[in-house]
């Protein structure tokens, strides 16, 4: 019998009261791309707005309501996902959520996750630029009012990591009970570091021999502040270590930078190759993140000849607001009637 999380970890078992996650996700495979890949489905976290965010989402959740805040405020870009999962865990909560937004290439996925932001009632303030937005996030006079959360972009909160802790957990049992064999390779996109760190830990404390190849899809930096590093996965470890209680050596990061291309939100026509032959195989992928993934796990499965895995964190979404946008600045206003169709 495998040990699960809670087993292992008992003085955490109870955190997690109010689940937003549907656990656990399933994994399948993908036999039209090649008779060793694997899916690990975290696009069905839930079925109104699946994706990595909404695992973490569980964690930061019971955090907010554990410390009695009521406004949670956050940054990213216009089109990020994780501003969505956060609006949605917010209005579940039935607490205030400020974004504030740097500017990306749009994309149908920006426009509709902008949507998605105001229909969950989120409050969005642009601020062009990703150093301008950095500054607005760090002096927001929000930061002097009792009851106020911040949360870094991505859901990226020290409780986010151990997410992931638990999800590879969940991946053994599948293993043990026979819906995949282990795999030689894990693949998955990282953008603020918060799963990969936790995959790193989870994969240490359960023992799978699986080799992690997190796939950089974010910018190095935010303003002046590193951002997508090994060194900032590395911090998250040793904080995911810290929360458990555990002092055991632990895992170092080795981020794969071969797959940013051209800079956060662009993609190219390997990314676009990569989307269609998923896209054969009935999964949907995007640009900005998956997709970059996706390029990363078709390069490995021509040169394995065991099982590799790819840690599908597309954010999925059945919910499209009927609202109008709105309170938008001028400038994007005229971009999203233009239609610009670069892909995020």
């Amino acid at each position: 019998m495998q040990t699960s999380f809670s087993q292992r970890f008992p003085h955490l078992s109870d955190i997690v009261s109010t689940p937003i996650a549907e656990l656990p996700t399933p994994v399948l495979q993908a036999s039209e791309l090649s008779p060793h890949a694997f899916i690990k489905s975290d696009n069905l976290t839930h079925s109104q707005y699946g994706g990595n965010k909404i695992r973490k989402l569980d964690w930061i959740g019971a955090d907010v309501q554990s410390k009695n805040a009521r406004h949670v405020v956050t940054f990213g870009a216009i089109g990020t996902n994780a501003g969505v999962a956060t609006a949605m865990m917010c209005q579940r909560l039935g607490v205030r959520c400020t974004i504030y937004l740097f500017d990306q290439p749009l994309s149908e996925t920006v426009n509709a996750n902008l949507k998605r932001m105001q229909g969950y009632g989120a409050e969005l303030i642009f601020c062009g630029s990703l150093l301008h937005t950095m500054i607005r996030f760090y002096t927001s006079p929000l930061r002097l009012l009792p009851g106020s959360y911040f949360l870094w972009a991505g859901c990226s909160n020290p409780p986010a990591i151990l997410a992931y802790v638990d999800a590879v957990f969940e991946l053994q049992q599948q293993i043990a009970d026979g819906e995949l064999p282990e795999p030689d390779k894990i693949v998955v996109p990282v953008g603020s570091g918060s799963t990969a760190a936790g995959l790193y830990l989870g994969l240490a404390l359960t023992g799978l021999g699986s080799e992690l190849i997190p796939v950089r899809v974010a910018p190095l930096k935010l303003g002046p502040f590193d951002a997508c590093t090994d060194s900032i996965i590395n911090k998250m470890i040793h904080q995911g270590a810290q929360q458990l209680g555990i002092n055991t050596p632990l895992p170092q990061s080795k981020l794969n930078h071969a797959y940013y291309g051209k800079g956060y939100g662009h993609s190219n026509e390997q990314v676009k190759d990569a989307i269609a032959k998923f896209k054969q195989s009935g999964i949907t992928l995007e640009g900005t993140y998956s997709g970059k993934a996706a390029c990363a796990f078709l390069d490995n499965l021509q040169s394995s000849t065991g099982p590799v895995l790819f840690w599908n964190t597309y954010n999925s979404s059945q919910y499209i607001p009927t609202p109008a946008l709105s309170h938008l600045p001028a400038s994007l206003t005229k971009r999203l009637q233009k239609g610009d169709s670069q892909q995020g």
